[in-house]
């Protein structure tokens, strides 16, 4: 995956940096393999977005963060419309009051696990149900693998 495809809040390692006149200003500002990358936000239209390097917040381009291969790390809090099919732990909700407590009749709180299907439905203990990408993208979670390996430190 590219450096410029990652979801807002998720954290990756870099894999790769792919020559380009650009490349060693990256190289100068820490961004090398193996370096873990948290993905802070995005501009209103999407281009450019913050990075924290290190202790640092960096600002690319996305033609510029689109040289940098990278991997997902699996401890990472993504947005649920970001998700492959799989079990997650929810890990926060961002919306509004009305969202909430539609959410929570769904059985969809913050602490919770919840599977996603593979036609993009959730699964909760109080059923199975079609929520929409919009919806899905307030929805915070971490792998539930990811959560039991935090559990065994």
């Amino acid at each position: 995956m590219k450096l410029s495809e990652a979801p807002i809040g998720s954290k990756v390692v870099v894999k790769l940096l792919n020559e380009a006149e650009i490349t060693p200003k990256l190289r100068a500002i820490g961004i090398l393999p193996g370096v873990s990358i948290y993905v802070v936000k995005s501009a209103p239209m999407g281009d450019p977005r913050m990075y924290k390097v290190f202790n640092k917040i960096i600002s690319l381009r996305q033609s510029e963060a689109s040289l940098i291969e990278v991997d997902l790390l699996q401890e990472s809090t993504i947005p649920l419309s970001y998700a492959i099919p799989g079990e997650y732990i929810v890990k926060g909700i961002n919306g509004g009051f009305g969202i909430r407590r539609w959410l929570e009749k769904l059985g969809i709180t913050e602490g919770t696990k919840i599977t996603l299907l593979t036609d993009r439905r959730v699964q909760t203990v109080s059923g199975i149900h079609d929520i929409g990408f919009g919806k899905l993208s307030k929805i915070s979670v971490v792998s539930s693998a990811a959560e039991k390996v935090g559990d065994d430190k």
